[in-house]
């Protein structure tokens, strides 16, 4: 059952609660074992992202019957796989990462189509969206502004994304940064990855969500902005090693613009479908995200 959350100390303020996730992908073998019934992909802890005033995931897999066009990993996903995303209940996503343009600038366009048809805003690249953004797109919403990085294709320009974030804070209460980046398989956390979340906590950023690596890394507090390194793979085909089968939804209380509750919701991907994880390895991942030193706002 999803815990509510609570302030943890001052008076009653307005609040937002975000449900975050890390990696998603819907192609491969997510498809193959998920078949028509897309629905079942999140129903187990759907509860948990519809419990939330926004649910945000970082999705990896560019929803488009094109033609691959990048060199690698083919992660494209047929366009109705966007059912999964609207019956799970999230309300954007991030499409900044290194496999946005895998079936092209076409292809990229087909995705955040699929996604905006769905209800679901997707969240380009905010250095490099240009033009290129649907019309349903938005950077945020009410007291709140979204923006979306990806420092591993090409480092991230620290100075421009510094002052997006700058800009983003004197406009809004909540600025809720996004960002791709990481050693893939790495559950230390890199200098780089320090340097960048330095720089944006700086900037004015209340939260700093990453992913990338495949596996859970940790949290800590950088000044007064909560920093997710990253939440893992949230739904994935990778078997191997165990942890990339491992995530969470990181439910955050923010009022006043200041993060007051933090609580994480341990997850497993079981043959295409998320699952609360067990006892078995509930712990661990806790662990492993140091929720012990994370939960109280210092």
């Amino acid at each position: 059952m999803l815990a509510v959350l609570t302030l943890l100390s001052g008076e009653p303020r307005p609040c937002t609660t975000f449900a975050l996730v890390g990696d998603v992908m819907l192609g491969r073998g997510v498809a193959q074992s998920l078949g028509d019934a897309w629905d079942e992909a999140f129903v187990a802890v759907r509860p948990w992202l519809t419990g939330a005033d926004v649910a945000l995931a970082n999705l990896e897999s560019p929803l488009t019957r094109r033609q691959q066009l990048a060199v690698g990993n083919d992660l494209r996903a047929a366009p109705e796989a966007v059912q999964a995303l609207e019956t799970g209940g999230f309300d954007a996503v991030s499409v900044a990462n290194n496999h946005s343009l895998d079936a092209g600038v076409a292809g990229l366009l087909d995705t955040m189509r699929a996604l905006c048809v769905a209800g679901i805003v997707p969240i380009p690249d905010s250095l490099s969206a240009g033009n290129l953004v649907p019309d349903c797109t938005q950077s945020g919403q009410g007291t709140f502004r979204v923006l979306a990085f990806d420092d591993s294709v090409a480092p991230l320009d620290l100075r421009m994304a510094e002052d997006l974030v700058k800009r983003a804070s004197d406009e809004t209460q909540i600025v809720l940064v996004s960002v791709h980046w990481g050693g893939e398989y790495q559950t230390a956390v890199t200098q780089r990855q320090e340097e960048v979340a330095t720089a944006l906590a700086g900037a004015g950023a209340t939260l700093v969500v990453g992913h990338g690596p495949h596996v859970l890394q940790r949290m800590e507090w950088n000044g007064g902005t909560l920093v997710a390194y990253s939440l893992g793979n949230f739904i994935f085909d990778q078997r191997y090693p165990t942890d990339c089968r491992w995530g969470a939804v990181l439910m955050v209380a923010v009022c006043g613009g200041d993060v007051t509750a933090v609580q994480v919701l341990p997850t497993v991907t079981e043959e295409g479908r998320v699952q609360p994880a067990g006892l078995d390895v509930r712990p661990t991942i806790e662990s492993v995200l140091g929720l012990n030193s994370i939960q109280y706002v210092p």
